[in-house]
């Protein structure tokens, strides 16, 4: 049997067809799998972020209630001579320690429009103030805290409704030694801490309950496809349902129940997409079986027994009407034997040919080599032209023609990489040049820390700057410029600023510019985009360039780069 699938096409084809319906049937069960796992996963991880939002806002809202009682508390007096501590209840002072604290519950008030009342208690629960509605307590809720409380009432017998009571104990003293005096309890409608749930459950199909120690649902939100009849209990026990419930905090618990199917809607498509895919993988590597064989196979049959037959009787030849890549075999099989010498003469052709071209490329190569100028004649020239201005007394001249001569030496430098002690000395040689080509009318200062001095830095870096804020900004002003390049260390990084007062740019000349450093290309004539090129080169992408420009103000450039770089 493997000895026939060895000596047939079609049956090696259908070997490799049955083994990528194998391998197909495989992958379509491992990403079911994948994808039950992972819409589960899902749902779990997207219960707790619920659960943890949930608590987190209501934590949240605890903190802003305590400051609102601390900063209201603060208008009270306490007795520090007594010998718990109490709050005094002067009649004299009454009055205005009433306004204050009613001044600062309005503000409370318009800041929280959901609390509706406040009464500060003592420690023997009789109400020493009271301000917003009149409450009447709940006979299980007349004692006092020791520590904050928020818990759910019926506060108002008038209203069909709970609402919300926050407990804040009030000390006489700070540290070990403090006393309870009272307490300050704020009277709360639940629509806020509605409204900042329902916000958490966002587009999610899911649900969240808050409800308290003594079984009373304070809020149920639901959101997506959850079914309306269906409470938190009938969720929980919800297979297609995460349930998560999280601790007792100050009597209030919070539970979210998240549905598996209903956050990964998409993934019932991506099943049904791969069920798809594979029957139609499946009819296809069928139909590519059948083209195989009648339009492949037969074919190729018939060409061996051709050239089997042809090696005897080289005459004969074959006739096939096709015009697709077998009909172009059979076509050059045909003229195979007419043209094999043809071929091997246009073959020697060939290589002559090539042999001839190399050898005339490498000529005009030996060629170039001779006619290169020598970098030492121009050095040895320049040196000349020195010693011949000072002989002359031409000190100007000879000084130009030193730096020119130093300027060449620097711009055949082998290493890309230099310190910035030798780039500074380059641009100052530079600026020498352009103090007397402009004859002072265009200075160029540095201001360079000592400390970066010895730091690395690409060669030809900071001159192309300075070279455009020159000839740019400051070569058309009819009034005298300055180009100041400034090089720091902030943080173990490079800042380079290079600013003239020239004549700026426009916005839209100063867009094409900023859209250029951020999509640099190729010769594109600008010296900015080469700098922008080698910057990538050199640091990836852990550097900073930007351009600021105003008419008639100057230009600036700053680039941030780190304090080491790496050999390209």
């Amino acid at each position: 049997m493997i000895q026939k699938i060895k000596n047939s096409i079609i049956l090696q084809l259908v070997c490799i067809v049955f083994a990528i319906l194998v391998v197909l049937s495989i992958t379509l069960f491992a990403a079911f799998l994948y994808v039950k796992q992972t819409t589960r996963t899902y749902a779990e991880t997207l219960a707790e972020s619920l659960l943890r939002q949930a608590d987190n806002e209501l934590s949240l809202y605890e903190e802003n209630l305590r400051y609102n009682a601390e900063a209201l508390c603060r208008y009270l007096v306490i007795d520090e001579d007594s010998g718990n501590g109490a709050l005094i209840d002067d009649e004299s002072d009454k009055e205005v320690r009433d306004a204050q604290l009613s001044s600062y519950f309005s503000q409370i008030v318009l800041k929280d429009r959901e609390i509706v009342s406040a009464i500060i208690y003592d420690k023997e629960m009789n109400p020493v103030v009271t301000l917003g509605k009149q409450v009447t307590m709940p006979e299980k809720q007349l004692y006092i805290r020791k520590e904050e409380d928020l818990n759910a009432d019926w506060y108002f017998p008038d209203r069909n409704d709970f609402y919300y009571a926050f407990y804040y104990p009030i000390y006489g003293e700070s540290g070990v030694n403090a006393s309870l005096v009272g307490m300050c309890v704020f009277y709360i409608e639940h629509w806020r801490i509605d409204g900042s749930l329902h916000n958490i459950l966002n587009d999610s199909t899911s649900a969240m309950l808050l409800s308290d120690s003594n079984n009373l649902d304070l809020s149920y939100h639901a959101f997506g496809n959850v079914p309306p009849e269906a409470d938190m209990q009938h969720l929980k026990a919800d297979n297609d349902f995460i349930y998560r419930e999280g601790n007792w905090q100050n009597g209030i618990r919070i539970a979210v129940a998240v549905s598996v199917s209903g956050n990964t809607s998409d993934t019932e498509g991506i099943r049904k997409f791969i069920v798809l895919a594979f029957i139609l993988a499946f009819i296809l590597l069928a139909i590519i079986i059948f083209f195989s064989y009648y339009r492949m196979a037969r074919p190729i049959h018939a060409l061996d027994r051709f050239i089997d037959e042809s090696i005897g009787h080289p005459e004969k030849r074959l006739n096939l009407n096709r015009t697709d890549e077998i009909g172009k075999v059979a076509s050059n099989l045909d003229h195979m034997l007419d043209e094999n010498q043809q071929m091997i003469k246009e073959i020697s052709e060939s290589k002559i040919r090539i042999y001839e071209t190399e050898l005339a490329q490498q000529k005009t190569e030996i060629l170039a080599y001779r006619n290169q100028i020598n970098p030492h004649f121009l050095y040895n020239t320049l040196s000349c032209m020195r010693d011949m201005a000072l002989i002359k007394d031409e000190d100007s001249i000879a000084e130009m023609a030193m730096c020119l001569s130093d300027i060449f030496r620097y711009a055949v430098k082998g290493s890309n990489i230099v310190t910035i002690r030798d780039e500074v000395s380059y641009i100052e040689k530079y600026a020498r040049i352009i103090e007397y080509r402009f004859m002072g009318k265009i200075m160029i200062r540095t201001d360079i820390d000592e400390s970066v001095m010895d730091k690395p830095i690409i060669r030809f870096f900071l001159q192309p700057l300075v070279e455009n804020s020159v000839f740019h900004g400051l070569e058309s002003k009819m009034d005298s410029g300055t180009v100041d390049v400034k090089v720091e260390l902030v943080n173990d990084r490079l800042e380079l600023t290079v600013k003239d007062d020239g004549c700026g740019m426009d916005e839209e000349t100063l867009e094409k510019l900023r859209n250029m450093i951020k999509n640099p290309r190729e010769n594109s004539g600008i010296g900015l985009s080469n700098i922008v090129q080698r910057l990538k080169l050199f640091y990836g992408d852990d550097y900073s360039m930007t351009v600021d420009s105003e008419m008639d103000e100057g230009t600036e450039i700053h680039i941030s780069v780190p304090d080491h770089i790496r050999e390209v």
